[in-house]
C-alpha cells in the first residue's frame, strides 16, 4: 500500500503547507489556549507514562493478537488508569465506560470536548453498522451483488482495468451498503476468482480494496465512518471533503497506476501451481 499511500501523503502535506501559509502566530488566542491547559492540569493527571496504554495496544496488534482481546486489554488498562492514576472511584469508572465521561469545569471548550463517549454514545453508529452488514448480507445471498459484479467484469477485460474497476467498486459499495468493512469484504470475495483468472497476485486485490474502500468511506454521509465524524465533530462530509486530500488522492493514484500497469504483480508459475493445489484442498 506504500506505492499509493506515500505519494498521496506527500501531495496532502504539500497542499496543507500552502493552505496553512495564510495562518500565522498572530492569529493564535494564547489566553484561550492557556485557559484550556490550566483546566486540564487542575482536573487530570497528565503524564507521558499514560501513552503506555495505546502503545501496549499497538504492540498487541503488531504481534497479531486478535482484535477483540487487544482492544479489551486497552479498555481494561484505561479503566485502571481512571481509578489508580486519575483517582476516580471504581463505580464511576464503570459508569464512564457505559455512559461516557462528565465534567463541569466552567470552560466551555473543555466541557464540550470531554462530555461524551461511552457505549451509549456509540450505539447509533453500532446499530447503523449492524443494519448495513445485514443489508450487505441480503444483497450477497440473494445474488444481487453477483449479478452486478458480472456486469462490471464485462468491462474489465485486462489486468489493468480489473484493478481500476475494483477500486471503483469498493467506493460504490460504500455508497450502496453504507459500511466501510462491507466495501472491503464483499468486493474482495466477488473479485477473488477474477484476479486468479488474470494470474494476478492476491496483494493486488488487497491494495485495490483498501485504496477504493477504506479511505473513501468518509465521503458518504450515510456511511458509518462519516456518521461518526459528523456526530463527533459536527462537520458534514461535504464540508470537509475538499480538505480530505489523502482520502481522494489515494484512489485517484491507484487508478492511474493501475492503468499505467505500475506495480501490478503477476503470479509466477510456482505460485500459480501452489494456488491451484490450495484451491483443490479447500474444495
Amino acid at each position: 500500500m506504500f506505492f499509493t499511500t506515500l505519494p498521496a501523503l506527500a501531495i496532502a502535506i504539500i497542499a496543507y503547507w500552502f493552505l496553512g501559509r495564510q495562518f500565522g502566530g498572530d492569529d493564535l488566542n494564547n489566553d484561550k489556549i492557556s485557559g484550556v491547559m490550566n483546566v486540564l492540569s487542575e482536573n487530570f493527571v497528565i503524564s507521558p507514562w499514560l501513552l503506555l496504554v495505546p502503545l501496549i495496544v499497538i504492540g498487541l496488534v503488531a504481534k497479531k493478537v486478535p482484535a477483540l482481546p487487544a482492544l479489551a486489554v486497552g479498555v481494561f488498562l484505561g479503566w485502571l488508569c481512571h481509578i489508580f492514576v486519575q483517582g476516580g472511584a471504581a463505580g464511576d469508572a464503570v459508569n464512564t465506560l457505559q455512559g461516557g465521561f462528565s465534567i463541569e469545569s466552567g470552560n466551555t471548550m473543555v466541557d464540550e470536548l470531554f462530555n461524551r463517549g461511552g457505549i451509549d454514545d456509540m450505539m447509533y453508529t453500532v446499530s447503523l453498522t449492524i443494519v448495513a452488514m445485514a443489508f450487505g448480507g441480503v444483497m450477497e445471498q440473494t445474488g444481487m451483488l453477483k449479478a452486478i459484479v458480472e456486469q462490471i467484469l464485462k468491462l474489465a477485460r485486462s489486468a489493468r482495468s480489473l484493478v481500476a474497476t475494483t477500486v471503483l467498486s469498493a467506493f460504490f459499495t460504500n455508497v450502496a451498503a453504507a459500511e466501510q468493512y462491507i466495501s472491503i469484504l464483499l468486493p474482495g470475495r466477488m473479485y477473488t476468482q477474477a484476479f486468479k483468472d488474470k494470474n494476478l497476485q492476491s496483494k493486488n486485490l488487497s491494495r485495490a480494496l483498501e485504496d477504493g474502500g477504506t479511505v473513501t468511506s468518509v465521503f458518504v454521509p450515510w456511511n458509518t465512518c462519516a456518521v461518526f465524524i459528523m456526530s463527533t465533530l459536527a462537520v458534514h462530509p461535504f464540508e470537509y471533503a475538499p480538505y480530505a486530500i489523502l482520502n481522494f488522492a489515494v484512489p485517484i493514484l491507484a487508478i492511474i497506476f493501475a492503468m499505467l500497469g505500475y506495480k501490478i504483480t503477476f503470479m509466477s508459475d510456482q505460485e500459480r501451481k501452489e494456488m491451484e493445489e490450495n484451491d483443490q484442498l479447500a474444495s
